[in-house]
């Protein structure tokens, strides 16, 4: 008795769809979650400037104003959005990198770096553990705002020096703040 084996295709085309659309889900998702890391990125570009605006024009002690614009990153970044990101290191809140304490020449190098890690992969069919991880930092730098009693303190010389040069009834205001 001799059994006849006869070569079918009926299957092929629907594991072949199957395939396909496997391949076209993957790029599909692949795309939604990098618009979504780009979306989430952005929206810490702003948390942190928002947490260097905080310290830049805080109170005159440097601890209190690293306080607020930590609060600030805690209240806006920590605990948000675990599935496409997760904080890399402490962030970085006050002198820059190139910061050397002095008033003249670094004003501007204050501020907020926030690192992160942002996780790419082709959900849903990518294995736990095995998306890309991107190591990125969020950066804000800006000058600090003069406290009151400097604003004070550079009146009195202005009025001085105006006062020494023997000109009298001369009265120092700012125009726009200090």
């Amino acid at each position: 008795m001799e059994k006849k084996v006869q070569n079918r295709n009926q299957g092929q085309a629907l594991m072949e769809f199957v395939l396909g659309l496997m391949v076209i889900f993957s790029f599909f998702f692949f795309f939604i979650r990098m618009s979504a890391l780009f979306a989430v990125s952005n929206y810490i570009h702003y948390a942190t400037f928002m947490s260097a605006r905080a310290f830049s024009s805080g109170s005159i002690d440097p601890e209190i104003r690293r306080e607020r614009a930590r609060e600030v990153l805690d209240a806006t970044v920590t605990g948000k959005f675990k599935s496409l990101i997760s904080a890399k290191d402490e962030p970085l809140i006050g002198g820059g990198p190139f910061f050397e304490a002095n008033p003249v020449s670094d004003f501007w190098n204050q501020g907020v770096s926030f690192p992160f890690k942002a996780k790419l992969s082709l959900h849903p069919f990518t294995p736990k553990g095995q998306a890309i991880e991107m190591d990125l930092v969020s950066e804000s730098w800006m000058p600090t705002s003069p406290t009151i009693q400097e604003c004070n303190a550079e009146k009195a010389s202005i009025q001085n020096a105006v006062g020494s040069a023997g000109v009298t009834g001369v009265i120092v205001e700012w125009d726009n703040g200090c």
